[in-house]
């Protein structure tokens, strides 16, 4: 469903969003025919049909077929209220699922004390999100700012913070080590791939291609290769970092280090998780990421944290 959003930006104005809902309402189940046929032929509406059928999916209104589309019972307690409150109820929906989904961390969002109001980077939306994050904006549940960021507005907002506030109350110690636990399988699992990827780059040398991880964790590096068959040392050092939504990481201050003292030699790799499955995936190569990160202007970095002792 997420695959089919990232295709628009938009799912259809309100009109045409309220029209999809009344087709919908009541169904046992209806072909994409019909709804491209019904809200072709209907005046004074747009809608995306399947980016609206996807954010409705999306939002656990309705299941799908290739072919077919098939409401559930809560669209049906959905078609009964009037329009306004229709909306309103897309609105609580997309916020539930999107805090759900957890792509807002704590540096996603802030609140703007001049404004008086909450505000979200526009970099918390993955662009698989464009389009519900566009819905909100077009609902009145989100206002553009001129600094990049998105004002919640007042009427949403204890929506907003409600659901902020009980995903983190959720995470309780042992919660926190299952996250643990699932960060550092992922991470596995993304190394093994970019490991793949190098033997297969260069298959007669694939047995000297390493993963270092395991037994040198000091090393500030996950992957030791060769640039080419030419190459008779390793002169090419990998470290993977494995990423959900947009392209984040944490970056060590002895993997920094060792990034700057190897330079070009060094190669930061970012995965993401959700395409390793995919066919023909390749994850993003950054060669000398100390100067491209530090000196460039395409990262934003921030400190995690100081570690402060008394003296």
């Amino acid at each position: 469903m997420l695959t089919e959003l990232k295709r628009c930006n938009s799912i259809g104005n309100i009109d045409g969003i309220l029209f999809l809902i009344s087709i919908l309402a009541g169904k046992d189940k209806i072909s994409r025919d019909e709804i491209r046929n019904r809200c072709a032929l209907e005046n004074n509406i747009i809608v995306n049909c399947p980016g609206a059928v996807a954010f409705f999916e999306y939002l656990r209104l309705v299941d799908t077929t290739t072919d077919t589309v098939i409401p559930l019972p809560a669209l049906n307690v959905l078609s009964e209220q009037q329009s306004d409150a229709k909306i309103n109820q897309l609105v609580a929906l997309s916020i539930s699922r999107l805090v759900e989904d957890g792509i807002f961390d704590k540096d996603a969002t802030g609140f703007d004390a001049e404004k008086g109001h909450l505000t979200i980077k526009r970099s918390a939306f993955p662009l698989a999100y464009a389009a519900i994050r566009n819905f909100l904006i077009m609902a009145g549940a989100l206002n553009k700012e001129e600094n990049g960021e998105i004002g919640v507005t007042g009427d949403y907002e204890s929506n907003w913070t409600e659901q902020l506030h009980n995903r983190r109350k959720k995470f309780t110690l042992e919660q926190l080590l299952k996250q643990q636990e699932d960060q550092s399988k992922r991470g596995l699992e993304a190394e093994e791939f970019v490991l793949e990827l190098e033997k297969k780059r260069l298959p007669k040398m694939a047995q000297k291609i390493k993963r270092i991880s395991d037994f040198d964790v000091a090393a500030g590096y996950d992957i030791v290769s060769y640039e080419s068959y030419e190459t008779e040392h390793y002169d090419r050092f990998i470290e993977v970092k494995c990423y959900i939504g947009f392209p984040h990481f944490f970056w060590s201050e002895n993997e920094s280090d060792v990034a700057r003292i190897k330079a070009d030699k060094y190669l930061l790799c970012l995965v993401d998780y959700a395409r390793i499955g995919e066919p023909g995936y390749q994850p993003e190569f950054i060669r000398n990421p100390y100067e491209t990160i530090f000196n460039g202007e395409e990262w934003l970095v921030n400190a995690a944290s100081y570690r402060i002792q008394k003296i």
